[in-house]
């Protein structure tokens, strides 16, 4: 399993606004030169984490992107999936019935991959962007 390059990205991106007082803007060429993003993924990104009400956007000279709540209140979850999509760890999470047998039984692994899924998905639903901010000097 991999996320994608840009939730990486996008990660790395809260982690910057993280370490910024509430309400502070940063132009994305900020985020981009601090974190070593290449710019010009970042419009497509910030879009997304925008839609996604994780960040907020102000346009113009004065502009910038801020956060939209605390960090402590930003999960590492929410982040990778407002990028990726939902964590799914098999073609049957994607596609119900995908696994079943002709009796309508599920495969015999089906339920092994749905509480994989489930950990990993507590695991990132566990890390807020305060904690990974503390964790990573800038």
């Amino acid at each position: 399993m991999e996320f994608s390059r840009q939730a990486d990205y996008a990660v790395r991106a809260i982690v910057e606004l993280s370490h910024r007082p509430e309400g502070e803007l940063l132009h994305s060429s900020e985020i981009a030169c601090n974190q070593d993003i290449p710019e010009r993924y970042l419009p497509t990104i910030i879009r997304t984490l925008a839609r996604a009400g994780i960040i907020r956007t102000f346009r113009g000279s004065h502009g910038g992107v801020s956060l939209t709540n605390p960090p402590a209140d930003i999960t590492l979850r929410e982040v990778v999936e407002a990028i990726d999509g939902p964590l799914l760890m098999n073609r049957c999470q994607l596609q119900p019935g995908e696994c079943r047998r002709d009796n309508g039984d599920k495969c015999d692994i089906h339920d092994f991959w749905e509480n994989l899924a489930q950990d990993i998905l507590n695991e990132l639903e566990g890390v807020d962007f305060s904690e990974l901010a503390n964790a990573v000097s800038l």
